[in-house]
């Protein structure tokens, strides 16, 4: 397919799902999503219903948006620096190459009045990451994670092997109240208990999260050194798919926020009068997840050659330029600049269709199954801005090559049931290209959830990699640093794992609202303000 084609293949889509919006009516938005007169309420219009509301779903913003006013972790991020800042621990370091000592915060409750303490913190740490309880935040996860209580405020952490990156971890560890765990257990998915500026009030699924200020909250102790206050009486997070819908809610100030907007979103925030439009880069990485559990012989996946010919077959320049309007760039892998093992070296695998049907072709030649395959690329309902569209192109570019290619669009469980663990042995044909998000800026990450024999949701097992990740978990500084850009130019040579774009997000934002986009991109009302009440 020639540069040409492929442009007018992806605009044709482009004008065709323009045209079908146009056509669709904008749901009247519900009227609890309505700011207050009688009291201060934030409304944040999310793009995504909410999977749980246990504490581990605090580490994701996408799965639970809003929780993280509730839930708060052991050590923070600076929202400019993105800097490790102390939150419910005070200070940490490291006693040995196993254990790292945590101090906990003195004067802290929790919302059911049960006190914040190292048995508490403890017990927290070791319900997360318990191999029995498996809740997906041990994707995060390298050496295996224990804790224990030495003192009143003391906790050591330990790991099966050294892990120097474990503070990061910290910073996803979602500390909820022991009292309930032990009391109350069924009660820890629907009914969240927390430290944070913010408790819970009520939950209507499919539709809202709605808490209530914590005038309690330690963080109110200008000698605690908390960073933000309590502006609001109540918070409203709102699950709306719909981009326009979001973007309505915004337009008619019945939301503060809608989340991820698209480009045409953006600009038409930016050109309406009161609201605008404000993006910041981010951890999210566009790649492309194959089908890779072994035995890998046999089919299409298993063979390199396929795997390149699918990476060279679309011409991501284009999708990226109309589609998401220029909100991402091209990747050399699945981490960004700013994580430990990127390799500035890596090329960008690039568009190149007589290649990748050279590939195709001589796959074929050799007896690797390529155009009797039925390839299924796997896409999530509303998973960010246009994402169907984009999938959609994909498609057409490499159904354009004589490949066999459908697209199945799923909700949230029935897609993860199919893509979100281990394939099956030997299926080899489901591929999705969606975000990967790494939040511990370390490639260490991507490879232990995506790529290591070990996770549960990995895309394969390849020994190899798993041997030489276990060489660089260890190491720290520039050495891990050269360690993971090794690992990363393999990865790119064996096309383990597609890197597509680097995404920014971009959100509608009202114009009476105090708040700058953190690079974490969590939504924290202790960050905001109204300024116009």
């Amino acid at each position: 397919m020639t540069q040409t084609k492929g442009r007018y293949l992806v605009c044709m889509i482009v004008a065709f799902a323009v045209l079908l919006g146009a056509c669709q009516p904008v749901a009247a938005p519900a009227s609890d999503g309505e700011m207050a007169a009688e009291k201060k309420t934030f409304v944040y219009a999310a793009i995504r219903e909410w999977r749980s509301l246990e504490a581990f779903q605090a580490y994701d913003e996408v799965q639970a948006p809003g929780l993280r006013n509730v839930i708060e972790v052991l050590l923070d991020r600076d929202p400019v620096s993105n800097e490790l800042i102390p939150e419910l621990a005070t200070s940490f370091e490291p006693i040995d190459e196993l254990t790292w000592r945590f101090t906990v915060r003195e004067g802290v409750t929790f919302h059911d009045g049960s006190p914040l303490n190292a048995e508490a913190v403890a017990y927290a740490i070791n319900h997360q990451w318990s191999e029995e309880n498996a809740f997906p935040v041990r994707g995060f996860m390298g050496p295996q994670i224990t804790a224990e209580a030495v003192d009143e405020y003391t906790v050591h952490v330990m790991t099966a092997t050294p892990d120097p990156i474990l503070p990061n971890r910290m910073h996803i560890q979602g500390v909820s109240s022991m009292r309930q765990l032990l009391e109350e257990p069924d009660q820890y998915p629907l009914v969240p208990i927390g430290t944070g500026p913010y408790k819970f009030k009520e939950f209507r699924a499919g539709d809202a999260l709605i808490l209530e200020a914590n005038h309690d909250w330690w963080g109110l102790d200008p000698a605690q050194g908390a960073r933000g206050a309590i502006n609001f009486d109540e918070l409203v997070f709102l699950y709306r798919a719909e981009d326009a819908v979001r973007l309505a809610q915004v337009k008619t100030g019945e939301a503060h926020i809608a989340q991820w907007i698209s480009a045409e979103s953006c600009r038409e925030a930016e050109a309406t009068e009161g609201i605008g439009c404000r993006s910041q880069v981010s951890v999210e990485t566009l790649w492309m997840r194959m089908d890779l559990e072994p035995p890998r012989e046999g089919t299409a996946f298993g063979d390199q050659r396929v795997r390149l010919a699918f990476q060279l077959a679309v011409d991501y320049d284009t999708i990226l330029d109309t589609i998401l309007g220029g909100q991402a760039t091209i990747a050399r892998q699945m981490v960004g600049p700013s994580a430990t093992g990127y390799n500035e070296n890596l090329e960008p695998y690039g568009y190149d269709p007589e290649r990748a049907k050279q590939l195709l072709d001589e796959a074929a030649a050799d007896g690797v199954p390529v155009y009797e395959t039925e390839f299924v690329n796997a896409s999530l309902s509303g998973w960010f801005a246009r994402s169907e569209e984009l999938h959609q192109a994909v498609n057409g570019y490499l159904q354009e090559l004589g490949l066999n290619v459908v697209l199945e669009v799923s909700e949230l469980d029935p897609f993860l049931e199919k893509v979100g663990v281990r394939p099956p042995p030997g299926r080899g044909r489901y591929f999705y290209v969606g975000p990967h998000g790494n939040e511990l800026y370390d490639f260490a990450l991507s490879l232990g959830g995506h790529l290591s024999c070990g996770s549960p949701f990995a895309a394969g097992c390849f020994p190899e990699l798993d041997e030489l990740a276990a060489a660089a978990s260890p190491l720290t500084g520039a050495e891990r640093d050269q360690a993971l850009q090794d690992i990363a130019q393999l990865v790119h040579d064996e096309v383990y794992a597609g890197a597509v774009a680097h995404l920014d997000l971009s959100y509608a934002v009202s114009d009476c609202l105090s708040w700058d986009v953190p690079l974490g991109h969590r939504a924290l009302a202790k960050d905001m303000d109204n300024t116009c009440d």
